[in-house]
């Protein structure tokens, strides 16, 4: 099963049909993708499952950059190290690997693909607004190599592409959701007062290890008294009773993520715990009912803004940020806030992760939960208890 590639070549085949015709409404005569996110999207090709946590090295020089021409299939311009593996899980017979200086010989080899597609001039599309994409000296050297070519940014293009998952993709989404939920439940039980927050790290992708996650996921415990947001986990910051805390957590199956948060109170909660986490609970359920098929992003944002305001909470980001969808990035575009692009629609089979900041007696927390959009609004994924967990003093 894990020695191939992640899909059909057929549902690859029907990916490319898509990317031509966005092409030509986009006026591309070229796209070349150097995004991970994208590249997966078209090639499936995976790498090391530990490279997400070595991006700035792995993303750049072993993951393989796609050139795709409209009207043809795509081809790989990557590193010659790694080649086995992309003939291993991608169907792309054409392969054009380089030796280092991959700044310099990569634009070389892309030159040498776009002579060969006969594109004496015109536009390529590059991911120049994904994260994680080319490096400034590449782009340099790239746009030398192609004087004939025009530049345009194809990340938001790339981003619609994905953006709705296919069947294939919502299971494994599904998968990555299940994974999740069993390891937070194996997490509750393991957990105690004297455990630090480096260990409740490294405990939680145990636990998402063992409930069968494919690859190393998130775990983001954050504890107060001392919280600040995307703080680092302390080694000596061990767990006491009074302690309140927001853990994230995230779970991998065949490159597709899941993304939502626990809250636990350490010892009996106290009134302004429980306050607070019913607080922030009864505002995103009343908010979720704004979430409908067909809707504007950004008029669901307003309406989530409007009832933050109505119950005398605070939003630090005031709409700005209201979720994100899921996929093979953890934290994948389109992101929704009140000023996502106005033909920006939530749209059925779309998987999402709607999250707000509120502003509590405990620091700015987020509430999130993972949901499938369907032709009547959203399918609960988050299937671990929606309460304030109570861990025994």
């Amino acid at each position: 099963m894990f020695n191939e590639p992640v899909f059909s070549k057929s549902k690859f085949d029907s990916r490319y049909e898509r990317v031509w015709e966005a092409m030509g409404q986009a006026g591309l005569d070229a796209i070349i993708t150097y995004n991970p996110g994208n590249q997966f999207w078209l090639t499936g090709y995976m790498g090391s499952l530990s490279a997400k946590r070595f991006p700035e090295f792995s993303h750049h020089a072993l993951f393989p950059k796609v050139v795709i021409a409209r009207g043809h299939d795509p081809i790989i311009v990557g590193f010659v190290m790694p080649q086995e593996t992309y003939e291993n899980e991608t169907y792309i017979q054409d392969m054009r690997c380089v030796k280092p200086a991959l700044e310099e010989n990569r634009p070389k080899a892309i030159k040498d693909v776009i002579k060969g597609l006969k594109l004496t001039k015109g536009n390529i599309g590059i991911d120049l607004g994904a994260y994680g994409g080319i490096v400034v000296p590449e782009y340099e050297n790239l746009k030398k190599e192609l004087p004939h070519m025009e530049v345009t940014d194809c990340a938001e293009m790339m981003y619609r592409l994905r953006m709705v998952k296919s069947e294939t993709e919502v299971s494994y989404l599904r998968i990555a959701v299940e994974i999740q939920n069993n390891a937070f439940r194996k997490f509750v039980q393991r957990i105690g007062c004297g455990i630090s927050e480096t260990e409740l790290m490294f405990t939680l992708m145990q636990c998402q290890a063992e409930a069968g996650a494919t690859e190393v996921g998130i775990a983001m415990p954050w504890t107060h008294p001392g919280y600040t947001f995307f703080r680092a986990q302390y080694p000596d910051r061990l767990m006491e009773p009074g302690d309140f805390q927001w853990v994230d957590g995230g779970s991998l199956y065949r490159g597709y993520c899941s993304d939502y948060d626990i809250i636990i109170a350490y010892g009996e909660p106290s009134a302004k715990q429980l306050k607070a986490f019913d607080d922030m609970g009864r505002i995103y359920r009343e908010a979720l009912e704004f979430w409908k098929p067909g809707r504007k992003i950004n008029e669901i944002s307003k309406d989530v803004r409007k009832i933050v305001k109505a119950h005398k909470q605070i939003d630090p980001l005031d709409g700005q940020f209201t979720g994100h969808n899921l996929g093979y990035e953890m934290v994948e575009r389109p992101w929704f806030g009140v000023g996502a692009p106005d033909d920006l629609i939530l749209q059925k089979n779309m998987v999402v992760a709607p999250e707000w900041f509120i502003k509590t007696p405990f620091g700015p927390i987020l509430f999130e939960e993972n949901f499938l959009v369907t032709d009547d609004g959203l399918e609960r994924l988050t299937d671990f208890p929606s309460k304030l967990q109570v861990i025994p003093d």
